[in-house]
């Protein structure tokens, strides 16, 4: 039978007992329907069964997870004392995530069996996209729920009303999750589980996909949708998540929480609570764990423990949606105003509209780095003749000293004109007025300190006629039409233009279109690719002249699709570019026209 990860419960028991100490109730489902976080299939696989078998109430993989629900319900919290079958904070254990294949048998063992182990707990049948009609019969069952999503097509506010007809007020029924929608069809949803009434037998409540807390160590845990929706974030940031709507969710949250207790309007926020500051060892890289409401933050700075204190920083937000504690910091101090070698004071209080929190922990930082120049990269020699001009690209490495700016430009001292198109950038395009050898010298500048290389480039004769335009391009639109289809024998989903114009869906490895593209000089380009992904996100690759596959990952769209803009490396005059899917690929992708530009 299967072990329990002793460290994973651990965390377990730890948030149980959070939620205890905040007055919060938990619904704990047991396993989960997909694979995303270990699922049936999962399970199935250590006693060599198939996923489907999880359901079979005579498989061993069914045995298994019931003795999972027996060794979670029995354990004893290590952080309160208590078995988790008398915790109170767990209002109800459900049978599974979005378990869509539930059948009768499956869970009136699963049920009876929750309930012989909790028997002061409520059990909630996990079926997904319909009401099981011998739910509302079994006695062991006390909620019954649904999800609502647009590819289940019930995402809307009339599944409510439907679901608590089908329910006829046999058992209490939960929304238990719905989203991917703009806000003000949220909020429809919201307010059919808030107001819809039928014979008297309304919703308990809904919950919205999805929140994501504080890292321990500075921002939010974020999650991405293939839909292009991200997770949402207490207590909601206007400007940070204005792509989301996240203000507007948190909102209709809130409000349908007040209507629900009898409110006629949400209560203001709490004033949050102190945050944690982590300790550092560097005044340019300092965290913090967020407060649960806190929508800013101060910083203060002193040259002791106990102050006098003076804020170098103000209204710093954690509410930026992709932090990555590998390479991003909340706060950074002022490397002009500290001494080398001395040992600085920090703390950090947390604001929202309700008022400030008490200050957080008081962290030492000693000041030891000192600025270093920024490290520069370039060849030393290029060779090009006068209607090719040349592609320029350096780098840099800097040591984010005294700020993580660093301007760069490009120059020519000598004789003979010399045109940029980007003099400001580190990877541009030059062309030349004459033959001759020219000089040029890229520099980065921190602020405070510079560093200059500089390349030698040969110019000679035109070789051929030289562009209208060495800085810009815009190619013709290569529709599907003109493109040459491999397609690979299937029995559905063949690859095939539409009535729309789009090429699609890229269902089978080896399906492709290939293009033959012309492009002015050799170097850098942009691809236009216009497509559709009305199927949801995927992940399709383009190989160009017969090199690697270059994926890329496409969101969803609707129908009328969108454009997307692909770095591509070309050769002057013809070239190849082939889409399709490729090894590693997923997903179903449909495709119009390509358009090869520089700008």
């Amino acid at each position: 039978m299967p072990r329990l990860n002793e460290k994973a419960m651990r965390v377990y028991d730890n948030m149980i007992a959070e939620a205890d100490k905040q007055g919060l109730r938990l619904i704990l489902p047991f396993i989960d329907h997909w694979w995303w976080w270990g699922g049936r299939e999962q399970l199935a696989a250590f006693y060599h069964e198939k996923a489907e078998d999880f359901y079979r109430t005579d498989s061993k993989t069914f045995k298994a997870y019931l003795d999972v629900i027996r060794q979670v319900i029995t354990r004893t919290n290590t952080v309160t004392g208590r078995a988790y079958y008398d915790e109170k904070a767990i209002m109800a254990w459900e049978t599974g995530n979005e378990l869509e294949d539930t059948n009768a048998d499956f869970l009136h063992q699963t049920a009876a069996w929750i309930k012989k182990w909790a028997p002061h707990q409520l059990v909630v049948d996990g079926t997904y996209k319909k009401i099981n009609s011998f739910a509302l019969t079994d006695p062991n069952v006390d909620i019954v729920s649904n999800h609502y999503y647009t590819n289940a097509d019930n995402n809307h506010p009339g599944q409510v009303t439907q679901d608590l007809r089908a329910i006829g007020g046999q058992k209490v029924y939960l929304v238990g999750e719905f989203g991917l929608l703009p806000a003000d069809q949220l909020n429809a949803i919201m307010q059919s589980i808030v107001h819809s009434d039928v014979n008297g037998a309304q919703a308990a409540g809904g919950l919205i996909w999805g929140f994501r807390g504080h890292r321990h160590d500075g921002g939010f845990y974020w999650h991405k949708e293939s839909t292009g929706h991200y997770s949402y974030h207490l207590p909601g940031f206007a400007k940070e998540g204005e792509a989301n709507q996240e203000q507007a969710v948190v909102d209709l949250v809130r409000t349908a929480a007040a209507q629900m207790a009898g409110q006629q309007t949400m209560a203001p926020l709490p004033k949050p609570d102190a945050p944690l500051l982590r300790e550092t060892t560097s005044p340019f890289a300092i965290n913090w764990m967020g407060a649960a409401v806190g929508r800013s933050y101060d910083v203060e700075r002193a040259a002791s423990p106990t102050g006098p204190w003076t804020v170098v920083g103000w209204d710093i937000s954690d509410g930026v949606n992709e932090w990555n504690p590998e390479t991003m910091v909340l706060f950074r101090d002022d490397y002009r105003q500290l001494q080398l070698g001395h040992t600085y004071y920090y703390r950090v209080t947390a604001k929202n509209e309700s008022g400030r929190s008490a200050p957080s922990n008081v962290i030492s930082v000693q000041h030891s780095e000192e600025n270093q120049p920024p490290v520069v990269t370039l060849e030393p020699a290029l060779t090009t003749t006068q209607d090719q001009g040349v592609e320029l690209t350096a780098s840099w490495q800097d040591d984010g000293l005294p700020s993580r700016e660093v301007k760069v430009g490009w120059q020519h001292a000598g004789d003979g004109q010399v045109h940029f198109c980007h003099a400001d950038r580190a990877q541009t395009r030059a062309w030349f007025t004459t033959p001759g050898t020219y000089a040029l010298t890229f520099t980065a500048d921190d602020g405070l300190l510079k560093s200059s290389k500089t390349v030698t480039v040969t110019v000679g004769e035109a070789a051929g006629k030289a562009p209208a335009d060495f800085c810009r391009y815009h190619g013709e639109v290569y529709g599907v039409a003109e493109g040459r289809l491999t397609v690979m024998k299937s029995d559905k989903d063949a690859l095939a233009v539409g009535e729309d114009g789009f090429l699609g869906p890229f269902a089978n490895e080896g399906d492709k279109v290939s293009w033959q593209v012309q492009a002015p000089w050799s170097g850098q380009f942009l691809l236009n690719v216009t497509f559709n992904g009305k199927w949801g996100g995927k992940q399709n690759s383009f190989v160009v002249n017969g090199g690697a596959p270059q994926t890329v990952a496409f969101p969803q769209t609707d129908e009328q699709g969108q454009q997307l803009r692909i770095p591509v490396t070309l050769k002057a005059g013809s070239n190849q570019i082939d889409f399709g899917r490729f090894a590693g690929d997923w997903g179903y992708m449909f495709i119009k026209s390509i358009e090869v530009v520089a700008e």
